[in-house]
């Protein structure tokens, strides 16, 4: 690592496949408890 543009250039590319995966797993976890919340209201009505 010899320059700052290489340094952000590594930085960059092991962050954007953990931010992906995050907001993947932020999405999937926001459908379950949407699907969990219509089984809960639909039990009570």
């Amino acid at each position: 690592m010899s320059s700052a543009e290489e340094l952000t250039f590594v930085v960059g590319r092991w962050l954007r496949p953990i931010i992906m995966l995050l907001y993947v797993v932020r999405r999937i976890g926001q459908i379950a408890t949407s699907s969990r919340e219509q089984r809960s209201t639909s039990l009570n009505q």
